[in-house]
C-alpha cells in the first residue's frame, strides 16, 4: 500500500526523532548504514522531508539532520501525504477509475471499512508513538538478523 519511499521516509523520522531525543543529529551515512537502505535515494527523500518542514538539516562537521518541530506534531499521514499524496485511500480496489459511493465496484463497500480505518490510524499515530513503540524493544525500524528472530514473524522492520 505505501511506496518504498514513504516506507524508508517513515523508518528514517523515527531514527531521526529517536537521535533528537538524545540531542545528537545524524547524517545520510549513518541513517543509510543503521536502517540498511540506500544513501543516494535516502538523501533525496530527506532534502523533500526538509523543503516540507518535517525535519531540518544543518551543514558542516556537527551537523546533519533533525526534526524541524516536535515528533508528537508530526502524524504519519502527513508524510504519507507529502511523498505518495492520499490516493491509495481512495483507490478503488479493483482498479476502476470511476469507483465511488455512489457508483461503487463489488469490493467498495468491504475496502472501504478497512482504506477508512488505516487513514484513521495514520491520522492518529505520530512519529512520537513509533518512537515510543521502538524504545520498548518489542517493534524494531531496523532488520533483524534471522538468527535473532527464532521463529518470530519474519520481515518486521
Amino acid at each position: 500500500m505505501l511506496s518504498k519511499t514513504t516506507e524508508y521516509a517513515l523508518r528514517s523520522i523515527v531514527y531521526i526523532a529517536m537521535a533528537d531525543d538524545e540531542g545528537k543529529r545524524v547524517g545520510i551515512k549513518e541513517i543509510a548504514n543503521e536502517l540498511e537502505l540506500p544513501a543516494h535515494f535516502m538523501g533525496k527523500i530527506l532534502q523533500d522531508m526538509v523543503r516540507k518542514g518535517v525535519i531540518a538539516s544543518i551543514k558542516g562537521p556537527h551537523g546533519g539532520f533533525f526534526l524541524h518541530r516536535p515528533a508528537s506534531e508530526i502524524n504519519l499521514l502527513e508524510v504519507v501525504r507529502i511523498i505518495d499524496g492520499l490516493e491509495a485511500f481512495k483507490k478503488c480496489g479493483m482498479g476502476m477509475k470511476q469507483c465511488s459511493d455512489k457508483h461503487p465496484c463489488p469490493l467498495h463497500d468491504e475496502i472501504k471499512v478497512y482504506r477508512d480505518h488505516l487513514l484513521q490510524v495514520f491520522r492518529d499515530k505520530t512519529i512520537q508513538s513509533l518512537v515510543d513503540d521502538v524504545k520498548t524493544g518489542k517493534y524494531f525500524i531496523k532488520n533483524q538478523p534471522e538468527t535473532l528472530l527464532n521463529g518470530q514473524a519474519q520481515g518486521i522492520v
